[in-house]
């Protein structure tokens, strides 16, 4: 992949994040018969909490949600520039460490206990997202140029696997654990504020940027404009498939969570691997 090629896409790659969540926004807003905010409200978000004063309860605070936005963001440039992606697997991983340690150098009991879920959430969705892309390796190279084409023929559910991962991700019934809702308000980010909480949004839509980058090597076109609109429309119908989860499900229990995301989750993409390999796909 050539250096222009993979600038753009570390540079577009969140903005498209960006613009998906002000558009989950408005599809469940319509899906509650309500009008919703604008589609741009996540960067009108991360403008106004840039303008106000920092504050922290703790030293750390700062620091870690910087580290955290790099990682996150050197694992999807690593992605964009066509990199290894267990490499960039393990350096999102360390975004998401940074994340729970600055939500434990609060002195804050909500803060504890939001993360201690988000432990709980790595734990659930982190090996499946890891056996993701060891199962798209199995046939060839973890580099992400050098990707087969032929992922959605050899391995439809770990596709599926992934929906699931998105639903943690993105904090959406019945998996939303780490934020809920209902009693925590915002999990590991809700001692944040100001700037230092818009380092955490983006990084989180640098860590979103990674997993889409995942999913959408699934799908190649005949042609580039081809092959982008192919994967801008398995990203969005994955993304609906999520909206669509969390709209018709209620909330769950860390310990289901859990062991859905290593029975199921882990069960798909072993039953994919294995037939793959009885019918000598890989």
């Amino acid at each position: 992949m050539d250096l222009a090629s993979g600038l753009a896409i570390f540079i577009i790659g969140p903005l498209l994040v960006g613009l998906s969540m002000g558009l989950d926004r408005k599809i469940t807003a319509r899906l509650q018969n309500r009008r919703g905010p604008p589609l741009l409200q996540p960067f009108y978000d991360l403008v106004k909490l840039l303008s106000k004063r920092p504050q922290m309860l703790g030293d750390l605070q700062g620091l870690l949600a910087a580290l955290s936005l790099m990682f996150h963001a050197a694992a999807f440039g690593l992605f964009a520039f066509g990199g290894d992606l267990v490499v960039a697997f393990f350096i999102s991983s360390m975004g998401a460490v940074f994340l729970v340690l600055g939500a434990y150098s609060a002195p804050s009991p909500y803060s504890h206990l939001g993360a201690k879920r988000e432990l709980l959430a790595l734990l659930a969705y982190e090996p499946v997202l890891f056996l993701v892309i060891i199962a798209m390796g199995a046939n060839g190279s973890f580099l992400v140029s050098e990707t087969s084409h032929d992922l959605l023929e050899r391995l439809p559910l770990a596709l599926a696997a992934l929906v699931p991962v998105l639903v943690i991700l993105l904090e959406k019934s019945p998996y939303d654990v780490p934020g809920a809702h209902q009693e925590l308000v915002s999990g590991p980010y809700v001692e944040y504020s100001g700037p230092f909480l818009a380092l955490l949004e983006m990084g989180r839509m640098y860590q979103l940027a990674f997993v889409y980058g995942i999913a959408a090597l699934f799908v190649w076109g005949p042609g580039p404009l081809t092959d982008v609109v192919l994967k801008l429309l398995l990203v969005f119908v994955l993304l609906f498939a999520a909206i669509l989860i969390d709209n018709i499900t209620a909330r769950l229990t860390r310990r289901r969570m859990v062991l859905f995301m290593l029975t199921a989750g882990v069960g798909l993409i072993a039953l994919n691997l294995l037939v793959s390999y009885l019918t000598g796909v890989i």
